[in-house]
């Protein structure tokens, strides 16, 4: 992205500014800086630098530090492009066009947002007709919900037709292939034809955290065997085939987390969040005055999901089914949890199937005894575990405990798993030794997996980008001058100043060159991880392997110096070359201007 944007972006968006808008409480220290409690770990007392005329933070408690792009990215759960969008509103300023592959699925994903919008302006509207009528009367009399919890949102209706929605969107200018890349269509196998994704239901919205609304979800009117429909995955090939965040480019199901962009606020507060498995559960919830409310919309919970809910809390609360389903969803999304660094806890519900209907039956006093009484984690597992099992019996005993061993194993926090540990030795009459044997055992086996796995994956990264390296020496000189800057940032502003980042041949080059550049000017310290802000893990490795491979090489400033000609003279010549004809009609033309010039 061109760094003179970025940096105009910066500054008309002061990183004190921002943070205190988000809900971060500065202090001034009298020096032209701030320093407020960390918004990114449980902070008793201040340990959060904010220099604005530098334009960084920087947390001396957890280590996170970066510019205001950094904070948005992380406080928002955001991606590159879509923290760049909300800093560009924010100022007022318009992002512009640009044609790498990650810039063109940002204007994908932006399309999609666009119709998405459109949508749900037309679902909300036909709340006015019959069939929206018959929509309303569900959600109010039947589930409960009064007009301002409706309105908050976003709920409307999908008629009971096939085109409605194709008619109306198609009116708009929108094409129908793209409008089944957004999931608003879809298409018959059997004869091409399109038709309206979402016929005959209650819709709302899926809001991101940043406003957008990235996909829809609708509760059936009628008596189809699908209660609940979600959007489908919309994103393209391209972020698929590499799981590349600056290529999300639609609606992933599994990074989605139902209106966290209305939880993340009391979340923040309270560290807690309550997971629910239905849409409905989680708006009904809100109603009741339970703000921290979210759901994973329809799939089993996944390590994304984790992540993003990491980002405001340190606890879940799960509130799901009392059905043995619901059970079996709980005590994946336990492990899923811990595994991720969360803690969590597991409500017991009787005389009602989910919160919904707990809450409008119980009330909220009940609900919340439900939430302050919630098992730990571990210990509804143990008892799961426990299940048809007898204990006093040796083999089941053995199977007992050998779950148990994979659970604590899950568990990366040293302190927490050494209670764990002691707790199945004392309960369960085995020796500590022991418990933490076989623990450390199904550790090792789990890390030799996971390396395994990694592995395996760098080296069809690194296969793939390999096989897209071209072949010429402006390439390798671009590569050696990275390498250059990257150890001598004292002299990388005076080596640079003859070159420009378009003269870079290779656009994943030139996205390197430019974030050294910009975090240089703002005295950034970097290392390999400092990349992560606006590359992905699989492109940081490829940052890595091509600092290591130019360490064999003795890159001194004679050498950075010459890169630079290199680089200059190829695109010399590629001119020259773009410059020559190349049809008899151009040659004769080239002559003709030439003749003129004699004359």
């Amino acid at each position: 992205m061109d760094q003179d944007f970025l940096e105009k972006l910066k500054f008309e968006n002061p990183i004190n500014e921002v943070m205190r808008e988000n809900g971060v409480e500065l202090k001034t220290t009298g020096r032209g800086a701030f320093m407020c409690n960390c918004p990114f770990h449980a902070d008793s007392s201040p340990s959060c630098s904010v220099v604005p005329d530098k334009g960084f933070f920087h947390c001396f408690g957890c280590g996170v530090s970066g510019d205001v792009i950094a904070f948005v990215r992380k406080y928002k759960n955001l991606g590159f492009m879509d923290a760049i969008n909300y800093l560009a509103q924010r100022a007022g300023m318009t992002v512009p066009s640009f044609s790498t592959e990650s810039d063109k699925s940002y204007k994908r994903r932006m399309r999609i947002y666009e119709m998405n919008k459109a949508a749900a302006k037309f679902f909300r509207a036909q709340l006015k007709t019959p069939d929206g009528v018959r929509c309303l009367n569900y959600l109010m009399k039947q589930r409960k919900l009064d007009a301002a919890t409706i309105n908050k949102y976003g709920m409307g209706c999908a008629p009971n037709s096939f085109t409605a929605l194709k008619s109306h969107m198609m009116n708009l200018g929108y094409g129908e292939d793209e409008l089944v890349s957004a999931s608003l269509l879809g298409r018959s196998y059997k004869t091409g034809r399109t038709y309206d994704f979402f016929m005959d239901r209650a819709m709302f919205p899926f809001i991101d955290v940043a406003g957008n609304i990235v996909g829809f979800g609708g509760r059936t009117l009628g008596d189809d065997k699908r209660k609940y429909l979600n959007t489908g995955d919309t994103t393209s090939e391209a972020f698929r085939s590499t799981n590349d965040e600056r290529l999300l480019d639609g609606y992933s199901k599994s990074r989605f987390v139902f209106s966290l962009n209305y939880a993340k606020d009391d979340a923040v507060k309270s560290k807690k969040l309550l997971l629910c498995e239905g849409n409905l559960d989680v708006i009904s919830l809100y109603q009741h005055g339970f703000h921290n409310a979210v759901a994973s919309c329809g799939t089993a919970l996944t390590k994304e999901q984790v992540r993003a809910m990491k980002t405001y809390a340190d606890e879940v609360v799960i509130c799901y089914d009392a059905d043995a389903p619901g059970q079996k969803a709980a005590l994946r999304a336990v492990s899923m949890l811990r595994e991720g660094g969360m803690g969590s806890s597991v409500i017991h519900m009787e005389g009602a199937k989910d919160p919904d209907e707990y809450i409008n039956k119980f009330g909220e006093e009940h609900f919340r005894y439900l939430i302050n009484n919630a098992a730990d984690g571990f210990d509804f597992e143990l008892g799961i575990f426990a299940q048809g099992l007898d204990l006093s019996k040796r083999v089941d005993r053995n199977n007992f405990l050998k779950k148990a061993y994979h659970a604590m194993a899950l568990e990366p926090d040293e302190t927490v798993r050494d209670m764990m540990e002691h707790e199945v030795a004392d309960k369960y009459d085995v020796t500590f030794d022991v418990v933490r044997a076989s623990v450390n055992e199904v550790r090792m086996k789990l890390k030799e997996y996971e390396a395994n796995t990694e592995r395996r994956e760098e080296y069809r990264q690194m296969v793939l980008a390999e096989e897209n390296v071209p072949n010429n020496k402006a390439f390798k000189a671009e590569r050696g001058l990275i390498y250059y800057i990257y150890y001598n940032g004292d002299n990388a502003a005076e080596m640079c100043k003859g070159i420009s980042p378009d003269e870079f041949t290779d656009d994943f080059n030139r996205r390197v060159f430019v974030s050294i550049m910009g975090k240089l000017t703002v005295g950034e310290i970097i290392t390999p991880e400092s990349f992560l802000d606006e590359f992905s893990h699989e492109e940081v490795e490829r940052i890595r392997q091509f600092l290591s491979k130019y360490a064999e090489y003795n890159v001194n400033g004679e050498v950075a110096r010459q890169y630079i000609q290199s680089i200059k003279d190829y695109n010399k010549k590629k001119e020259v070359k773009n410059a020559e004809p190349t049809s008899r009609e151009e040659f004769m033309q080239k002559v003709a201007e030439l003749q003129r010039k004699k004359t």
